[in-house]
Formats: structure tokens, sequence, C-alpha cells
């Protein structure tokens, strides 16, 4: 059995040790040894820009929360028009340096992608003073809603993240929001805050059996 290689550690703002480790050409990012990311499960991700973006208009800008190893910001890629652009926020400096080195081949590459703006900083914050106007808005942050792996992710997926989100979408905008495990309170949350919300099971891996997450759209009424 080929051995597991820690080639790269990192400590987040809130003190969490993140750490990538290569197996016999697959790869995994885990926070505090709890697994959170495998490069060989990632069509949840895939299905996850899927939806948020499959009504883009002209010009959208979307907002990308999560880089992990880039598989969900080169889905919105693959969607998005060539007068488009994505905000793509990372809290982890580290990460973003992951994507650029061992981790470019996974998804193209996607941070050359001249249609992505990088942000390094806390999602949290950029939703707080974007201005609005947003086309789409896509969440691949910690587990999702509950279990979460770093607490200081909780506003997110709260009354108050929920309610500033949809001030930061266009009307007829969607949000999508990957999640481990089934939420009912999250979905009641979602209404609450004025969306039309739905949850859907995806496959982890495409076309196997096998494990599920859970994907949470919400959508902005309005034209």
């Amino acid at each position: 059995m080929k051995p597991r290689t820690v080639i790269g550690m990192a400590t987040a703002p809130d003190g969490t040790q993140l750490e990538l480790i290569e197996h016999d050409g697959d790869f995994l990012i885990s926070i505090d040894h709890v697994p959170l990311m495998s490069s060989r499960m990632h069509h949840s991700e895939e299905e996850l820009a899927q939806l948020a973006c499959k009504q883009l208009g002209a010009q959208p800008r979307v907002l990308v929360g999560g880089l992990g190893f880039g598989y969900t910001l080169r889905a919105v890629l693959d969607l998005l028009p060539e007068d488009g652009r994505v905000l793509q926020v990372e809290l982890v400096p580290e990460v973003v340096s992951w994507s650029r080195g061992p981790l470019a081949s996974l998804a193209a590459d996607p941070l050359s992608d001249p249609r992505v703006e990088l942000i390094t900083g806390d999602v949290a914050d950029v939703i707080r003073r974007d201005p609005g106007g947003l086309a789409a808005m896509v969440l691949d942050v910690d587990n999702g809603p509950s279990p979460l792996v770093t607490g200081n992710n909780a506003w997110l997926y709260s009354n108050a993240g929920l309610q500033t989100m949809w001030r930061a979408l266009q009307p007829g905008a969607s949000l999508a929001v990957w999640s481990r495990d089934e939420d009912r309170g999250f979905l009641q949350r979602l209404q609450a805050s004025g969306f039309e919300a739905s949850a859907r099971k995806v496959q982890a891996r495409k076309g196997r059996r096998g494990g599920r997450h859970v994907i949470f759209l919400g959508r902005r009424p309005g034209s």
C-alpha cells in the first residue's frame, strides 16, 4: 500500500490546522485531522455550479466562496460568458498557493482564467460589503450548515447571513450551498429569508453508487 504524504500545511486565522495530503495520485485536504475534501469526489461541486449558474444573463458577476481543489470554480467558468466575472474568495493563502502549484492540473488551472478576481479573505466580509447585483452566489465552505468544522462559518448559515446574501443578489439570481448532510432547519431559514428554496441530493462521484451530498438552492424572486 502506498503511503500518504503530507505535502502542505497551513493554519487558518482561527487557529485550525489544514493539511494537504497526497496518496497514490489523489489529494485530500483535512482540517484538524478531519477530512474536508478529496480529489476523488467532486461531482457534487460541479453540480453546485450548474444549479446556481444555469441561467446567467449578460455580464454576470458570480461569487464563489471556498476554492478547495478548484472544481467548483472551473465548473462556474465553463458556464460563464466571456463578458462575465467570478469573484473567487478563499480564506487561507496556502490553499491558493496549492491551487497554483501541486493542484493546478486537477481543474485545468482555473485561477489563470482572466475572468477570475481572486480575493484572499473571509467570504462573509466580502458578502457584507458587496453593493449587490450578483448574478449568482456559490458557497462551498466548511461541511455545510452542519456539522461545522470551523465555528466562525456559522454566520453564513444564520438568518442574518442569509438576509445579507439575499440583498447581495439580483432579483431572479440564485444562491447554491454545498452540504455534506441534510439540514431541515437551514432549508427553513432559507425560506424565512425570502428565498424560493429547495434541497437536492447529488452523487459525490459521477456515475457511482455510494455517498451523496446535498445542495441547498435558494432563488431570490424576481425577473
